[in-house]
């Protein structure tokens, strides 16, 4: 990879189902290999993370540049999109408006019911440890 290539890390719910869905849908295309995914369910990625809280990390992904700059929600999924190859097209439609306004907004109503609406993770404590990641 050129040091001209973006590199992402991708902070999501890794625990998930509709989270999990459009990784399996996204990673596929990412042949050059610029996006991380790190569920920020586990205590060490939320670590690295910082210093974004656990309820940042929970209302929206987030996305990381190589120059430290942090993305959220519709806008991370836009710089996801910008480093994919046969995707990046749609960057430049989806930064004009009206998709800048309805975008977040669709992004927001279904973060929001993101369990409701395609199930429900393994339960956590309230410092964010999942069962998943708790020792056994």
């Amino acid at each position: 990879m050129s040091a001209t290539e973006k590199r992402l890390e991708v902070y999501t719910d890794g625990e998930c189902p509709l989270c999990q869905w459009m990784r399996a849908k996204v990673e596929p295309f990412d042949r050059r290999h610029r996006l991380e995914w790190l569920n920020f369910r586990d205590p060490e990625v939320l670590e690295r993370a910082a210093p974004r809280t656990f309820a940042e990390m929970n209302e929206e992904m987030h996305v990381r540049d190589a120059e430290g700059r942090w993305s959220g929600g519709y806008a991370a999924w836009v710089e996801v999109l910008r480093v994919l190859p046969g995707w990046r097209v749609l960057t430049p439609l989806m930064s004009l408006w009206p998709m800048t306004r309805l975008g977040p907004l669709f992004y927001g109503w279904l973060a929001r019911r993101r369990y409701t609406l395609f199930g429900v993770p393994p339960p956590c404590d309230a410092d964010g440890v999942c069962s998943l990641h708790k020792p056994k």
